[in-house]
């Protein structure tokens, strides 16, 4: 998921030249529609964390797969401004149905002594994406065209990673199965958010995490 999501969002800077040639914009009208998609993607962010606690973490990033593989194919097909704004709209809201707030409710139900180590492996979906899908964007607009390019970042994402997500994902371990690390009968403080939870499904409650340092800190770096 990450790797889909970010690598075709960082391959921005590759269409830039040859959009803006074709329809006459100006960079920095074509470069808004990104500028407003990240605000999008950023302020929905606490949504699609609370559609991941609500439902089935992995239909909502599959959802998010989704809509970001059919926004990369319309932006094959756009001719007009506003157009690609709408387009980067949407696909800003797939990416954060996709994000790492979905991931680290999948990886966190699945590991506990483990935990950081497991996000950070999981974490290094978006760097493997950048490193490979901006060079394949690069190839395709040189020697197909950047609508092509788009509609082949598209096709990754729908017949490649979708499926995977569909066929391997697991959101939390089934009855009878427990969580990398857990130990029978151990439980932690919910209270203290520094302890790790043996059981996955304990969490805080929205008030419960605003009484922290640690959230405010993270939203801080976050918001920066």
């Amino acid at each position: 998921m990450l790797f889909g999501g970010a690598g075709s969002r960082f391959s921005f800077g590759v269409f830039l030249k040859p959009v803006t040639e074709e329809f006459d914009w100006s960079r920095g009208s074509l470069a808004g529609a990104l500028a407003i998609a990240g605000l999008a993607t950023g302020g929905l962010r606490p949504v699609a964390g609370l559609l991941a606690d609500k439902y089935d973490p992995k239909i909502v990033a599959a959802v998010g797969v989704l809509i970001g593989g059919l926004a990369l194919a319309v932006m094959s097909q756009v001719q007009e401004l506003w157009q690609v704004y709408v387009t980067f709209v949407i696909m800003g809201i797939g990416f954060t149905l996709a994000s790492p707030g979905a991931v680290a409710k999948i990886v966190g139900a699945w590991f506990t002594k483990r935990r950081g180590l497991a996000m950070s492996l999981a974490g290094t979906g978006s760097a493997a994406g950048e490193t490979a899908l901006v060079p394949i964007a690069a190839v395709s607009v040189a020697y197909i065209g950047w609508r092509e390019g788009y509609m082949i970042l598209g096709a990754i994402l729908l017949f490649l990673i979708l499926p995977l997500v569909l066929l391997l994902l697991k959101s939390r371990p089934k009855p009878g199965q427990h969580a990398d690390g857990y130990v029978e009968g151990e439980e932690a403080d919910v209270e203290d958010f520094s302890k790790g939870s043996a059981n996955p499904n304990i969490g805080m409650s929205l008030g419960q995490a605003c009484r922290t340092g640690l959230f405010w800190r993270l939203t801080t770096g976050f918001f920066i």
